[in-house]
């Protein structure tokens, strides 16, 4: 996203952004966040909020010298991505006014984590962090929720007025349709995603395994390890803006993320613009994002079964596949550009500001 907002503000004549990307933890918030012999397989170390107080509290300290511009000036706003680098900014920020975005509150993160599968403990978490988290969201001049599914956290889980909230997905670039390629053989499915057990894909495995293998190849982008199997491809040297997941899709005939993790996945959407139908599962904001038979297909639930049926719809018609790729396409050109969603955040930290637009 801070990649996105460089390239739009470039162009931008009514404000100047300065980004300040947090580094990896260092020692000492490494420890912070370490687990807990024998309490980390509840998810009872409260290692997450441990993590989260870490990592503000970090950002808290270098938020003065931030603020006063380190010798090129004073700040107007602050944008916070996302609300946990705020969690213990308020003495810091003096009266700075600010703006946060968020694709999930910590009360839907803390149980779609990558590291760790939540327990009757994780809550712990929340309420451990709640009061912090609940006071950036109040004094913010703004609050903008990636999806719907945020948006309704911000309001039962914390108690927001939902006139504060702006409901702004974030989007994806939009290039020129690629040629689309054609492979001699079978139908490509594609998947992509780093923690294959989290983000459903060994579950895809295991159906193709079982069902698909003779019907299409599976083409798999992670660097987790894959079992061999029949018809499977590995991609793992990809990486992000070489092109690979491009050239990918251009020869892909579905998109597949099955995924109990993901709220807002940039790789669902970078499939929607390729002309690709997704079929992604009924997790955080990703329905909002696809919307069932009218840009590709969500999952009502996790069965084997489930998945398989959505998979060979898409592969037995070819002229609906064809049309919901079309649309998903249409979906990114209207509602997910990010030449239009980045520009309207930076609409929306500006106007937080306070001060005239040409400022």
């Amino acid at each position: 996203m801070h990649h996105h907002l460089r390239t739009i503000a470039a162009d931008r004549d009514d404000i100047d952004v300065r980004i300040v990307d947090v580094p990896p933890p260092s020692f000492w918030r490494k420890v912070a966040g370490v687990a807990v012999p024998g309490l980390s397989s509840l998810d009872a170390d409260l290692r997450a909020a441990r993590y989260q107080l870490a990592q503000s509290a970090w950002v808290a300290r270098q938020l003065p010298g931030w603020l006063a511009g380190n010798g090129s000036g004073p700040v107007d706003v602050v944008h916070f991505y996302t609300h946990n680098a705020a969690l213990l900014a308020r003495r810091a920020l003096r009266g700075t006014p600010y703006v946060v975005t968020l694709d999930s509150t910590n009360a839907q993160s803390n149980l779609l984590h990558p590291a760790r599968r939540p327990t009757r403990f994780t809550p712990l978490n929340t309420r451990t962090t709640h009061r912090f988290e609940r006071g950036v969201y109040s004094r913010a001049r703004t609050v903008v929720a990636n999806s719907r599914w945020t948006a309704d956290s911000l309001v039962d889980d914390y108690g927001l007025d939902p006139a504060r909230i702006e409901l702004l997905p974030m989007g994806v670039p939009v290039p020129s349709l690629p040629p689309r390629t054609s492979p001699a053989g079978l139908p490509r499915i594609l998947f992509v995603g780093r923690t294959l057990a989290r983000k459903g894909g060994y579950d895809l495995l295991s159906v193709h395994r079982r069902w698909l293998a003779d019907r299409c190849e599976l083409v798999m982008v992670t660097t987790d390890p894959v079992p061999p199997a029949r018809n499977v491809t590995v991609v793992d040297d990809a990486r992000p803006g070489d092109g690979t997941v491009d050239r990918l899709l251009a020869s892909a005939d579905v998109f597949v993320l099955p995924s109990r993790i993901d709220q807002w996945p940039n790789a669902v959407m970078e499939a929607m613009s390729a002309g690709v139908p997704p079929v992604v599962s009924d997790v955080g904001g990703m329905p909002e994002m696809v919307r069932h038979g009218e840009a590709g297909v969500v999952l009502a639930d996790g069965a084997p079964e489930t998945l398989r049926d959505a998979i060979l719809g898409l592969l037995d018609d070819p002229a609906r596949r064809q049309a919901l790729g079309a649309a998903a396409r249409r979906r990114v050109e209207t509602d997910l550009d990010v030449r239009r969603t980045a520009g309207r955040l930076l609409d929306v930290v500006r106007d937080a500001a306070g001060v005239p637009r040409r400022s």
